[in-house]
Formats: structure tokens, C-alpha cells, sequence
């Protein structure tokens, strides 16, 4: 079973590479676009590798906009199209999304806003006409 295992060392060391190409991609989008909002950042690295052969990691920066508007400039600058999805539930809201890669690092931004309760009225009444009337 030697050839199926890995050291865990070799692991960290690409994982944390994975995470610093990660930071410098969020200081050179901060450093170009320092108008763009951000209400939370994470940086991530995963691998499905069998073995740690550089580069094994994949490194994502998550970025949570300031709503919608926020992730729809984001959209812009990335030059990447954003996903608009109302969804319901207790509230309802707008779901926006868009995804590009920056050197290697998948960059996700997100963003959000509730509907106001006229919006969400409109929107479930259309739901029930689209769903046969059945609520």
C-alpha cells in the first residue's frame, strides 16, 4: 500500500500555496477595483489528487458582495455573466452569482436582497400561475 499513500507535509506545503495564490489574487483585485464591496471573503484550497505532483491544489477565493448591485458590478469587472435567482421560502429573495478564474484561482462572488413585501407578493402569485394555480 505504499504507492497509495501520501506525505502529509507535501499535502500542506500545496495547499498553502494554493491559499497564498489565492491572497494575491484578492490584493490585486482590492489593489485595480478598491470601489468594489465586499461583506466577507473566504480563501480555500481542495484536491482531488491522487498524489501531490505540483500543482495538485486548486486554490477559490469567495467573496460576498454588498447585494446584488454589488455583485453585479463585481460581474462587470470580472467579465463574467451574472446569475439572477429570485427564491422563496419564509422570505423571499434575490440570489445573484457569478464565477471567473484569475491566474488560476477560481474567484465566486456572491450577493443578496430581500424582496420587499409587494415584490414577494407579485412573485409568489406569478409561481402560482406558473405552477398550475396549486398553493
Amino acid at each position: 500500500m505504499q504507492g497509495s499513500t501520501i506525505h502529509l507535509l507535501t499535502a500542506v506545503v500545496h495547499f498553502e500555496s494554493a491559499v497564498f495564490r489565492a491572497g494575491q489574487v484578492a490584493r490585486q483585485l482590492h489593489l485595480e477595483h478598491p470601489h468594489l464591496t465586499v461583506k466577507r471573503a473566504s480563501c480555500s484550497a481542495y484536491s482531488s489528487a491522487a498524489s501531490y505532483d505540483d500543482p495538485s491544489a486548486s486554490a477559490r477565493l469567495e467573496i460576498r458582495a454588498d447585494g446584488v448591485d454589488g455583485a453585479r458590478a463585481w460581474a462587470a469587472v470580472l467579465a463574467t455573466e451574472l446569475h439572477v435567482e429570485v427564491r422563496g421560502g419564509t422570505f423571499v429573495y434575490e440570489d445573484a452569482r457569478c464565477s471567473a478564474v484569475i491566474d488560476g484561482v477560481s474567484v465566486d462572488v456572491s450577493g443578496s436582497r430581500t424582496l420587499s413585501d409587494d415584490e414577494a407578493t407579485a412573485w409568489r402569485a406569478e409561481q402560482g400561475k406558473t405552477d398550475g394555480g396549486e398553493r
